[in-house]
């Protein structure tokens, strides 16, 4: 009892299970054929991105798609590294903007709208390597466009990295 008495003791308490009478009836053979995956990774690396500002949508860097069906939250992450002379500093994001008419039409008219947005640390000075994460990013849409913007004077090879889970 001393044992317990350190930690503290806890009263039993009656707990009642209720088995409701086939609430879901399932008709048919059921199967799952292959695992269902807990995850994914996309990966898109080395892609060249000229400076562009955040408003400036129309000259953002596409760079493809990415299939988030099944998927609730995503981590996003990039890394890479400017070229050419040193020259002022800024950032580098990836933004994943919905594969929907309508909101991809508003980003060619520089609006940009419920999109998952990840940024690099800022870009000092002649620092050459940059990387950023963000992490829990809710996933809305069943498949995204991927597009990279840079805000230095430079142009820049980046690595974009989106891990999917449920």
């Amino acid at each position: 009892m001393a044992f317990a008495a350190g930690f503290g003791v806890q009263k039993l308490t009656q707990t009642f299970v209720v088995n409701l009478e086939n609430p879901h009836p399932i008709v048919g053979e059921v199967a799952v054929s292959v695992p269902i995956p807990h995850s994914d990774m996309a990966a898109m690396v080395d892609v060249v991105v000229a400076p562009a500002g955040r408003t400036q949508t129309s000259l953002w860097t596409e760079v493809g798609s990415i299939t988030t069906e099944g998927f609730t939250s995503a981590v996003l992450s990039l890394h890479g590294q400017l070229r050419g002379s040193t020259g002022g500093g800024g950032v580098v994001a990836v933004v994943l903007v919905p594969e929907e008419e309508n909101i991809l039409r508003a980003l060619t008219e520089g609006e940009v709208h419920l999109v998952l947005e990840a940024t690099a640390d800022p870009v000092l000075g002649d620092a050459l390597y940059f990387s950023g994460s963000r992490a829990g990013l809710p996933i809305a849409f069943p498949e995204y466009r991927v597009f990279l913007y840079n805000t230095t004077d430079r142009s820049a090879s980046v690595d974009v990295y989106a891990y999917l889970t449920h």
